[in-house]
């Protein structure tokens, strides 16, 4: 009697993309082919595609027009995020305006609606045999942005911060205190909830946190709370974006967390992004019925409104983007290693 054929199928999960330039078509380059050749493609899709709507105040804005969604249907995108800090720039117009483009595209989304209920509804998909759920959430929230019961805005997580000083300020003033934070008691409840009830409907949970502090490598202590409390919900794969520059990979209960994959297009110049910025790379791994399987990554460059670029991981700015994230990862317990042209991620 023959075998049945293993349900698997193969995830390229890229971090923030916010495109602004004269045309969609071709904006992701070489990347294009890659996730469309995944069994699950997925970014967070960090900015309204609209020209409508008012801008809010005290920010920097981000608004890419329609025309930008021929970059996510090029690369045959299986499921984007909404769940950032970016979604309602421009106020509710140009986010109806984003939830009708992508309806008509035939791209799921998740992490953002016209409520909370909506906003917390994830994405499923069947691939391979298998039903995969993702939920997205955002610890980055100005004001106004958070979805309730009855206004649109995102699958919101409040994260609070305290500083403590940690020597005596008598002896040592002007001592820089620590920073202390962690998540509000009530939405890390409600998010294991939902991360619970979906994994009871699916075979494969991935989620996605928009969290953390710009331009920061080391995460902050409330990232690994939520990292870590949506694994114990049942996530098999925890992934983040926000910081627009690389943050380690952590190994937690044999599932990876990534804590930032960077800025994979960022067509706005931003006065405080550095060449760091421009260091990113495409999540890899292999989905099966027990969770993920081969989890590794691809290093790449995103140049200011340039086209993506893969680097080889075993010079130049390749090599720079491995060592960094070894040295980021394995004090996480995960080993980051080079076999030929493919750069694995290890239990360390």
């Amino acid at each position: 009697m023959a075998k049945r054929a293993a349900k698997s199928t193969n995830l390229i999960a890229g971090g923030d993309v916010a495109i602004n330039r004269k045309k969609g078509s071709g904006a992701l380059g070489a990347l294009a082919p890659v996730f469309k050749k995944a069994g699950v493609g997925f970014v967070n899709l960090e900015l309204p595609l609209s020209r409508r709507g008012k801008a809010q105040p005290d920010k920097i804005l981000l608004r890419g027009t329609p025309e930008m969604a021929d970059a996510l249907t090029e690369a045959g995108l299986d499921t984007v995020s909404l769940a950032n800090n970016h979604m309602f720039d421009y106020g509710e117009d140009a986010f109806t305006d984003t939830l009708a483009l992508l309806k008509n595209i035939g791209l799921p989304h998740t992490g953002a609606g016209m409520n909370l209920a909506a906003a917390r509804r994830p994405s499923i998909l069947e691939r391979g045999g298998l039903k995969i759920g993702i939920l997205c959430f955002s610890s980055i929230l100005p004001r106004g942005y958070a979805a309730t019961e009855s206004r649109p805005g995102l699958n919101a997580i409040r994260a609070h911060t305290a500083y403590e000083a940690w020597r005596d300020v008598n002896e040592y003033p002007g001592t820089i205190p620590k920073v202390v934070t962690w998540t509000n008691a009530e939405d890390l409840s409600r998010m294991k909830r939902d991360i619970n009830a979906l994994k009871k409907r699916v075979d494969i949970v991935m989620v996605n946190h928009h969290w953390g502090t710009s331009m920061f490598h080391r995460h902050q202590d409330y990232q690994t709370e939520l990292a870590r409390a949506s694994v114990d919900a049942g996530a098999d794969l925890v992934l983040g974006g926000h910081a627009h520059v690389l943050q380690g990979i952590e190994m937690y209960k044999g599932v990876p967390i990534v804590y930032s994959m960077g800025n994979l297009i960022f067509d706005f110049k931003i006065p405080f992004f550095t060449a760091a910025s421009k260091q990113t790379f495409l999540f890899r791994c292999t989905l099966k019925k027990g969770g993920v399987k081969n989890p590794g990554f691809v290093p790449c460059w995103s140049g200011d409104f340039e086209k993506p670029r893969i680097l080889s991981p075993r010079s130049g700015k390749g090599k720079d983007i491995v060592e960094l994230m070894q040295g980021l990862s394995e004090p996480l317990g995960a080993k980051i290693e080079v076999r030929g042209e493919r750069v694995l991620i290890k239990p360390g």
